[in-house]
C-alpha cells in the first residue's frame, strides 16, 4: 500500500500513467481517493495522475486537524514534494477546491495550474445584500448539519445534504449502499472542515495575487447558489475562465466522466501555459 508521511500522518496514494504533465485531484468531504475512479482512466492517457485521500478519510490517518484547510493544503505540498509530482496541474472538487486554492497561495512554486468544481464559499453570498438572507439561511443549515452529526445521527445530515447539493429531493436514496456508507463514516470530517472559517471563506487578498490559469466549472443542474458562488469567486481571480457543464450538477466525475474527462484536457493540454 503506497504511502507517503506528511506532516504528522501516513496518505495514501495512488500513481496513474506514466507520461505526461504531473495532475493530482483532490477529492471533497463525505467522500475519498475513489471518487475520481471514472476520470482517472480518461486523464492518464495524457497526464501523470495522482489520487490520494486527504488525512482523515479511506486508507490516510488523521493526526491532529486543527486548521482543515490550512492542514490539508500543506499535507497536499508534502505529497507532492515525497513523490516529486511538482509543479502540478491541481484538479479539485467541492471543499477541496478551498484546499487547492490554499495551496496555490502559500505554495505557487507547487501548482501549474488549478480546475476546481463548485467550492461552497457560502460566505461570498454574504458579500452581496441581495443574496445576504440566502447566505445567513445557508450558514444556519450548515450548524444544523453539525448538531446532527455531533449528535449521532450522521445519516440523517448526509440524507439532507445529498438533496441539497443534488439539487432534487431523494438524491440519498439514489446513491449506492456503498457509498451512503462511505458518507457516513466521513460525516465527523465534515463538519470539522465546514467548522473551519477557510472553507467558507476564501482568502481575497491571497487569490489576487494568484497568476497561474484557473479553471472554475458549474454544473447546468447544479443548485443556483453555487453558480452564484462560482461567479463571486472568478471576480477575484485574474487568470480565470468560467465553464458551465450541461446535463451536469455537482459531481461531473461521477455522473458525466467522459463529458468532464474532455473539457480538463482541452484545459490542460491546450490552453495551459507551459512550464519554463
Amino acid at each position: 500500500m503506497p504511502t507517503v508521511r506528511a506532516n504528522d500522518v501516513e496518505l495514501y496514494y495512488e500513481l496513474h500513467g506514466g507520461s505526461g504533465d504531473p495532475v493530482v485531484l483532490v477529492h471533497g468531504s463525505w467522500v475519498d481517493h475513489r471518487s475520481w475512479d471514472l476520470v482517472v482512466p480518461g486523464l492518464s492517457q495524457a497526464m501523470q495522475v495522482v489520487t490520494y485521500d486527504r488525512r482523515g478519510h479511506g486508507q490516510s490517518s488523521l493526526g491532529d486537524r486543527r486548521h482543515p484547510v490550512r492542514d490539508d493544503a500543506a499535507d497536499l505540498a508534502a505529497l507532492l514534494t515525497e513523490i516529486d509530482h511538482y509543479p502540478a496541474h491541481v484538479i479539485a472538487h467541492s471543499y477541496a477546491g478551498a484546499v487547492a486554492l490554499r495551496l496555490a497561495i502559500d505554495r505557487p512554486e507547487m501548482v501549474r495550474s488549478l480546475a476546481i468544481h463548485e467550492t461552497p464559499f457560502v460566505a461570498l453570498l454574504a458579500d452581496d445584500p441581495s443574496s445576504a438572507p440566502e447566505a445567513e439561511r445557508m450558514m444556519a443549515g450548515v450548524r444544523e448539519m453539525q448538531g446532527l452529526i455531533r449528535a449521532g445521527h450522521a445519516a440523517d445530515a448526509a440524507r439532507e445534504l445529498a438533496d441539497v447539493f443534488s439539487g432534487e429531493p431523494g438524491a440519498w436514496a439514489r446513491m449506492p449502499a456503498e457509498l451512503r456508507t462511505t458518507w457516513e463514516r466521513n460525516a465527523e470530517r465534515w463538519a470539522e472542515e465546514y467548522g473551519d472559517p477557510d472553507a467558507l471563506q476564501p482568502d481575497a487578498a491571497g487569490l489576487r495575487e494568484v497568476l497561474i490559469p484557473v479553471l472554475l466549472t458549474e454544473g447546468a443542474l447544479s443548485p443556483r447558489f453555487l453558480h452564484r458562488i462560482t461567479h463571486a469567486l472568478a471576480s477575484l481571480l485574474r487568470n480565470v475562465q468560467e465553464h458551465e457543464l450541461p446535463d451536469v450538477g455537482h459531481a461531473p466525475q461521477l455522473t458525466r466522466p467522459n463529458q468532464y474527462v474532455g473539457l480538463l484536457l482541452n484545459f490542460l493540454l491546450e490552453r495551459n501555459v507551459p512550464v519554463t
